[in-house]
């Protein structure tokens, strides 16, 4: 069993800052205490706004559960976990060089972190959810974007600029699809949600069929392929494929224990896994993929804001 597990943290509140919804709940143990209100950021488009939103929801949290003692938020894009500092936001404008855990920390009187999204999911599928067991674990994300974050050694791995992890950026085509950051072949460019829809329509196209657009979201596009449609079937394999080629390179460098895969496009179950699994063992040794456990996310929804609340639980006891 991985370090610590078996320790009592005291609560702390996490939030999860979306790019459209900003989630928050009192977190012990893993466990969800309370949920606070559901911010939908597009009602707050200035910074100051929304920060006083969040302010106002963290004081109602600690209005029910005045034990709380810390307060930890994962937030998507460029983040400065050590010094506190939020560079810039994905899909959220005006968070910009916002010193956000000074900020929290003098408007709460509580102690507060930092941290990029996928890397609390990450820590809180690691200490509570389908990674427990692992040491050298990747937790990927798989929705609009394809998010990832390492756990090394037991230990979060955030890289010389603290931003280690971005492997839907990791190309599987040099010669492939142009992406931001003048890269090509990324990962995301196949497999994001709107990617997937795109390509579907594309097959039901060259096969003389003209499909609605809501049956070629993941997952209507999952339903299909469970009742044997062809076209889905075939997409779901091929999105499996790309997926897995980009994690065989990380297998190969890194050696992991344990991948665990979460995000609304992970929800197609077996469609996705199975040829997952199949192309990590069939282009790497057994010493490489005999151990090694390929799994879904565990936590849901809620694997952000345990992994916040518990790094900010954690940072009151260091």
């Amino acid at each position: 069993m991985s370090p610590a597990f078996m320790q009592t943290t005291r609560p702390a509140i996490g939030i999860d800052f979306g790019g459209t919804t900003i989630k928050s709940a009192v977190i012990q143990d893993g466990r969800v205490l309370a949920h606070g209100a559901v911010i939908d950021t597009q009602l707050f488009p200035q910074a100051d706004a929304l920060l006083a939103e969040i302010l106002r929801i963290i004081a109602v949290l600690r209005a029910a559960h005045p034990e709380v003692v810390a307060v930890g938020v994962g937030l998507p894009g460029l983040v400065d976990s050590v010094n506190g500092i939020v560079h810039t936001l994905t899909n959220v404008p005006g968070w910009s060089e916002v010193p956000l855990r000074a900020l929290l920390v003098e408007r709460t009187g509580l102690p507060a972190i930092i941290e990029n999204d996928a890397r609390a999911m990450a820590y809180g599928e690691w200490k509570y959810g389908a990674a427990r067991d692992g040491r050298h674990v990747l937790c990927i994300t798989l929705g609009t974007g394809v998010g990832g974050a390492f756990i090394l050694d037991g230990r979060i791995h955030r890289g010389a600029q603290l931003a280690a992890g971005e492997i839907g950026h990791a190309s599987i085509d040099y010669r492939g699809l142009p992406g931001p950051y003048g890269n090509t072949g990324g990962l995301e460019e196949y497999v994001g949600n709107h990617q997937i829809a795109a390509r579907a329509a594309q097959l039901y196209r060259a096969a003389g069929r003209e499909v609605p657009a809501e049956h070629c979201t993941p997952l209507a596009l999952a339903e299909s392929a469970r009742r044997g449609e062809a076209i889905a079937l075939g997409l779901w394999d091929a999105v499996g494929v790309e997926i897995g080629a980009a994690l065989v390179n990380v297998v190969w460098l890194l050696n992991p224990d344990a991948i665990v895969i979460g995000g609304g496009v992970a929800q197609a179950g077996d469609l996705l896994f199975t040829p997952i699994r199949r192309t990590i063992r069939e282009r790497t040794q057994a010493i490489y993929h005999d151990n090694l456990r390929v799994v879904p996310a565990a936590l849901g929804n809620a694997a952000g804001m345990i992994g916040a609340a518990t790094l900010a639980a954690e940072a009151t006891e260091a």
